[in-house]
């Protein structure tokens, strides 16, 4: 294997073989408890990416929900903020396993959000017109 200029690292562990001029020269092993708080921060960010996968989830369920009437404002504003939560979080951890998800339950939230405001005004106007 070729050695680059500077220090050359094992490509297995990373630890510090040696340098150009010298080979024969080791430093010392990584600390263990940096390699312990690496993998207690990798757990958390994997619990966090996991969670906004299920919020990208819940987001499309809660948009295809958002047509039915009367509960389907909330839920269509629910799908909104999911999937907004979702995508915020997958773009921070460079994740796009769950993206598209979150966008459709975004995108079919705001439409169901669309519908039930349109059938909130049409009711409306169908109330005020019939009493006049």
């Amino acid at each position: 294997m070729p050695i680059s200029i500077g220090i050359a690292n094992c490509a297995h562990c990373g630890a510090k073989v040696g340098t150009v001029f010298d080979e024969t020269a080791i430093a010392a092993p990584p600390k263990r408890q940096n390699q312990w708080a690496q993998v207690t921060r990798q757990m958390d960010e994997n619990e966090r990416i996991e969670k906004a996968q299920n919020h990208a989830n819940s987001s499309v369920i809660l948009g295809l929900s958002s047509f039915f009437p009367l509960l389907g404002l909330a839920m269509g504003i629910a799908a909104i903020v999911f999937g907004a939560m979702a995508v915020r979080s997958l773009k921070a951890y460079k994740v796009e396993d769950g993206m598209g998800s979150a966008t459709a339950g975004f995108v079919i939230g705001t439409l169901g959000v669309v519908a039930q405001t349109c059938i909130i005004i049409y009711a409306v106007k169908l109330i005020s017109g019939g009493n006049s």
